[in-house]
């Protein structure tokens, strides 16, 4: 009975140290980081499932791999020109994955079941007010930082603008960083709206979190955040995918004629005083002008990089150094310190079978955990579709960016990733007792 009560009490702790890790997540991450390593190692003691999952496997694989391309690299056997980089990078280079892998692992001990996603959800909601308020004070008040507590553990950057507009970052590094946050918040917060039936205080108070997130998303002017929520709210809205990729094909086509056919941009030049907007509209209606953009500059570069060294990559922190050495200060090159797109990074950084390992069942797994959307289809576990949704955005947000290296972003996302995993076992688990009781 001792041993039963020392159990319960035991899995008590882990689950509100995890709780308060995910709260102080996006605000506290050095007290949010203690909190989660001890509901974590909790998880480990209760959950003994590490290789009898076989989602587990691939990432198992993708370190044993990792370490092996570390120790390749030190040795300089894989890398084309001497870069001069610290070694220790490459070694560095790996907290930003192993130690994630394990929290996949491990926290889907508390989300095993719809209640844990839902209680994990509800602690990532309220995280984000001390963000939404301190990010609307920077932007409307002057509030600027940066404020630091504990010594410099917490920081909340608070940047102001160098720019002839303020743009919305509240505690994080930057625009984009605070925008993959708020867009991966947003369908969360609409499953609380969703879920109350009728009018009530908390769906009111779930209502105006939810605009508040919305509005802050639109106020970081990060247009892969705004694309991204505009992405969720289709979705939340129960649109059937085929629609979005028809719509998405014909925006491509005439993105495409733009400047395949040099069709005029200057009905556009009403809106180019409009930052949001301008910041979609091509600089130049000519085709040759397309290899100038930086995004498609800093993608050519990494897959050529790729190409020349396939299986092992260059190491942590390479792009960098690479970058340069190709194009110098060519064009007040701004140093670009990454490749800009997940996949591609971990290709640059570790080889291409690392990457088609870790993402290739990633995809894999959103692709067999994807619930029904339909807006007319809404059952008891219906955060799993807000789950699903949120999960997606943090994927797709990483292949035109790179904010997983902010400790909050990449520990949300392996938390997402985790969630997915769980939503898809008990699906396998329901169709097993289906198909049972129909035998």
């Amino acid at each position: 009975m001792n041993m039963l009560i020392k159990t319960f009490k035991f899995t008590r702790i882990g689950d509100i140290f995890f709780k308060l890790g995910i709260l102080l997540l996006p605000s506290a991450f050095f007290l949010s980081v203690i909190f989660l390593f001890f509901s974590l190692i909790i998880a480990c003691f209760k959950s003994k499932n590490l290789l009898k999952d076989n989602w587990n496997i691939p990432f198992i694989l993708c370190s044993i791999v990792m370490v092996i391309v570390c120790l390749i690299s030190n040795l300089n056997l894989g890398n084309f020109y001497d870069l001069n980089l610290d070694k220790s990078l490459n070694w560095l280079g790996l907290t930003n994955w192993i130690p994630m892998f394990w929290i996949f692992w491990s926290s889907q001990y508390y989300l095993e079941d719809s209640r844990g996603r839902e209680l994990c959800s509800l602690c990532l909601v309220f995280g984000t007010i001390p963000i939404l308020i301190s990010g609307f004070g920077q932007y409307f008040f002057e509030w600027y930082g940066p404020f630091k507590i504990l010594n410099g553990a917490i920081v909340w950057y608070q940047r102001s603008s160098e720019n002839s507009f303020q743009s919305l970052t509240g505690p994080f590094n930057n625009v984009n960083i605070a925008g993959t946050w708020l867009a991966v918040i947003f369908p969360l917060c609409c499953y609380f709206i969703v879920k109350y039936k009728k009018i009530s205080l908390k769906k009111i108070i779930y209502f105006f979190i939810g605009l508040a997130t919305f509005i802050a998303t639109i106020l970081t002017y990060s247009r892969n955040a705004i694309l991204n929520i505009s992405l969720a709210s289709i979705l939340l809205m129960g649109v059937n995918f085929k629609i979005i990729f028809l719509l998405i094909g014909l925006i491509t086509i005439a993105s495409a004629s733009i400047f395949i056919f040099e069709i005029p941009l200057d009905f556009f030049n009403f809106m180019k005083d409009k930052y949001i907007i301008s910041g979609f509209i091509p600089g130049t209606n000519k085709i040759s002008g397309i290899s100038n953009f930086w995004r498609i500059k800093i993608w050519s570069t990494a897959i050529s990089n790729i190409m020349k060294n396939p299986l092992l990559g260059w190491g942590a922190s390479s792009f960098s150094a690479l970058y340069y050495l190709k194009f110098g200060n060519e064009d007040g090159n701004p140093g670009f310190q990454h490749t800009h797109n997940i996949v591609l990074e971990m290709a640059h950084n570790y080889g291409i079978i690392v990457s088609l390992i870790l993402f290739g069942t990633i995809f894999l797994l959103i692709i067999k955990s994807k619930p029904d959307l339909s807006k007319n289809k809404l059952n008891i576990n219906l955060i799993n579709k807000f789950w699903w949704i949120s999960t997606l955005i943090i994927l797709l947000m990483h292949l035109s960016d790179i904010p997983y290296y902010d400790g909050r972003i990449s520990i949300l996302f392996w938390i997402m990733i985790a969630g997915t995993r769980c939503i898809l076992r008990e699906s396998d688990l329901t169709k097993i007792k289906l198909n049972s009781s129909n035998n």
